[in-house]
């Protein structure tokens, strides 16, 4: 054959008897028609499903008070350019014989970020992962998590400084032939560690890919920083959690549910914070349960009504002694269950795998 034809240059052997590297036996055009239909058919459908689903297991798991420590913050569908490049690297590039390979070859065609405010938030949403079924010998399932497919970058940060919690998820879109199941990715990270992957630009410290030491050096100790920030937000929050448990651990003794002010604390007075009466800490206390679809610490909704009241408003609160107290009287016949730290359960909630473990154990 001549020697230009293009064939037998990429499979000739160069000077020194060293063989190339395989290439993949499809071109560019060809995948990305492929993948374009692929978007359509599959990819979209199931983000939109892990998105809704991924929502709706944090409703049922995570209670109002505290929703807006955890949330979805972002999904997409990887781009064509994106995936051609991840099959370049050698792992791919040898078993990729056909654009329909590439699904069970990468696993992150489909991306989804869960963003907490503190590394126990992390902990949280893992334990409700946790929950989930596994993806092997399920028919019927909504979502599932990928056995094995984990990965505590958290724990063990990649080189790049990079840290976040990894898990593979599966979902079944259905067609006119029946359910395809779609894998994606799911990134749980804190908000500094959100914030170094905007501030570096993660996607572009990826494993092969050559940047300036200076470069690599300045993420890196920016990662690191970031990462004792969060050790310290998360040593503020674990004292915060403290001072708000502290003050439903009183020892005056609750009075009964029917229990009226007394002539020296009238309910029209003022309560020890000097801005609000007794009535309304009661209104606003019995608004706050009643708005309740799933289990709210004891702790949290102290800490919510000192934060509108003031701490001062633990100074008797609002003449009834105690938290509980006044609980029990702006709510008669609310449930507390006295595990753990305490608990409100709103009237008609079933327990979820989303509860905690302690609730749903003296729960029926």
């Amino acid at each position: 054959m001549p020697a230009g034809n293009p064939r037998v240059s990429r499979a000739a052997a160069p000077a020194g008897g060293r063989r190339r590297p395989p290439t993949i036996p499809f071109g560019f055009d060809d995948f990305e028609a492929w993948y374009a239909d692929h978007c359509r058919a599959l990819l979209e459908p199931a983000r939109q499903t892990f998105v809704r689903l991924l929502e709706e297991q944090l409703r049922q798991g995570v209670s109002e008070l505290d929703r807006h420590r955890v949330r979805v913050s972002d999904s997409r569908v990887k781009e064509p350019l994106r995936v051609w490049s991840k099959l370049q690297k050698p792992q791919y590039r040898s078993q990729a014989k056909a654009p329909a390979d590439v699904p069970a070859l990468i696993d992150d065609l489909v991306g989804v970020r869960i963003v907490c405010n503190n590394l126990s938030d992390i902990a949280m949403v893992q334990a409700m992962l946790a929950d989930l079924p596994g993806s092997d010998g399920l028919p019927g399932f909504g979502m599932a998590a990928e056995q094995g497919s984990e990965k505590r970058y958290v724990d063990a940060p990649k080189d790049s400084g990079y840290r976040a919690f990894h898990v593979n998820l599966v979902t079944q879109v259905p067609g006119l032939s029946g359910l395809t199941p779609v894998r994606g990715e799911l990134q749980v990270r804190t908000l500094l560690q959100d914030g170094w992957g905007e501030l570096t630009h993660e996607d572009t410290y990826k494993p092969g890919v050559q940047l300036p030491p200076l470069v690599t050096t300045l993420a890196r100790r920016m990662a690191d920083l970031l990462a004792t920030v969060d050790d310290l937000a998360q040593d503020l929050r674990l004292e915060l959690d403290r001072l708000a448990q502290s003050a439903v651990e009183d020892a005056v003794e609750a009075p009964s549910a029917s229990a009226e002010p007394t002539a020296d604390q009238p309910a029209s007075a003022p309560d020890a914070a000097g801005a609000a009466s007794p009535a309304l800490v009661m209104a606003e206390t019995a608004r706050i349960v009643s708005e309740l679809t799933q289990p709210a610490s004891l702790a949290s909704i102290a800490a919510l009504l000192q934060g509108l009241f003031g701490t001062a408003l633990r100074d008797g609160w609002a003449g009834h002694g105690s938290f509980k107290a006044l609980l029990v009287a702006a709510v008669p016949g609310v449930q507390i269950v006295k595990v753990g730290p305490g608990y409100v359960v709103p009237p008609g909630a079933q327990p979820s795998p989303g509860w905690p473990q302690a609730l749903r154990d003296v729960l029926p």
